[in-house]
């Protein structure tokens, strides 16, 4: 779904919209003493292409959604798996966060980690990696105990050998298939300006518990989220902002001192295109008017409509249109640019 269009023009197609809404809807369905929220096969198939079975099978199994019987049995299953490899992942999440206690290195989870059980239960949010965030001062610390646990090996790709060395995150293959990322930032460096380390850092504000795990601030990890979406340029499947609506659902945040924050960090444009995109999906939960200052050029929505699957020039203009200054965002292309040259020198 191109979320930017989304947002501008209630694309990209006014059924396929009003499917992820009644999705959307679902999140609310919490109670089993009232009528169930039926929904049809094709909401089904939209919740399968854009990652949402686990979740939808767990709604299925609590007795909340309905849909049709053809497709319960294969949702529900769905939720039973993501159960089973929730254990398996919490298992190589646990030994890595215990290396870094040992060594004092703080860890924070980040995407759905970070999301179980603060807002998802486990089996309800899928995930392909454990996505882990350390202070950027530990983190070649943090990457060398991720590399000599049990059975874990470093994820290497020859064409960008120079990358992974000087990027912003690294991968490591576990037992079972697991892949863990090790995080310095939440995402590229030379694209925001979120602060990590001090008083005011995603650490300092966190809450780090006995085994060494730091839960993000409630607002922080919400900017996290928003920052990813930005740096994909909003490609993402419906999974990724039903985060955001799940937590925009329980309540409590300061969405005026987060929109202060992210305008510090760099990446005010980047989080009022968040939330006109949640506001597209479930306009009875966000408030219109907390993102009405932006006005989204009718060329960036032209060129969103037909950009998908973006190549990485057109995910740099795109990307031009979030960055709040050209500048940084000059910057950024250059360090991508400077990477690639890196790689092509040393390959």
């Amino acid at each position: 779904m191109n979320a930017p269009s989304i947002a501008a023009t209630d694309g990209p197609g006014r059924d396929t919209l009003e499917r992820a809404r009644s999705l959307a809807r679902a999140l609310r369905a919490t109670s089993v003493t009232a009528p169930p929220l039926a929904l049809d096969a094709a909401t089904v198939e939209l919740a399968w292409a854009e990652q949402l079975a686990p979740w939808l099978g767990a709604k299925i199994a609590a007795g909340q959604v309905e849909v049709p019987p053809s497709d319960a049995d294969s949702l529900v299953r769905e939720h039973q798996m993501c159960v089973a490899s929730s254990v398996v992942r919490e298992h190589v999440g646990a030994s890595f966060v215990a290396q870094c206690r040992r060594a004092a290195i703080p860890v924070a989870w980040l995407k759905g980690m970070a999301m179980i059980p603060r807002v998802f239960r486990p089996g309800e949010r899928s995930m392909i990696d454990v996505d882990a965030l350390v202070p950027p001062s530990r983190w070649d610390e943090a990457c060398q105990l991720a590399a000599h646990l049990p059975g874990v090996r470093p994820v290497i790709l020859p064409s960008r050998a120079y990358t992974t060395a000087h990027d912003y995150v690294r991968a490591f293959t576990g037992p079972a298939g697991v892949t863990i990322e090790v995080h310095r930032f939440v995402c590229e460096s030379s694209l925001f300006g979120i602060e990590y380390e001090g008083p005011d850092g995603l650490f300092g504000r966190g809450r780090a518990d006995a085994a060494g795990l730091v839960a993000l601030d409630e607002g922080d990890l919400f900017l996290t989220l928003a920052a990813h979406a930005a740096k994909h340029t909003f490609e993402l499947p419906l999974r990724s902002f039903f985060d955001g609506l799940a937590m925009l659902g329980r309540g409590g945040l300061a969405l005026d001192a987060l929109a202060e924050r992210a305008a510090r960090w760099g990446m005010g444009t980047a989080f009022q295109l968040w939330m006109r995109t949640l506001h597209a999906l479930a306009p009875w939960l966000v408030d219109a008017p907390c993102s009405q200052s932006l006005r989204w050029p009718w060329l960036a929505e032209r060129l969103w409509t037909r950009t998908h699957d973006a190549v990485a020039w057109q995910r740099f203009v795109r990307l031009a249109w979030i960055s709040d200054d050209p500048a940084k965002w000059a910057r950024h292309v250059l360090t991508r640019i400077g990477l690639r040259v890196g790689d092509a020198i040393q390959g």
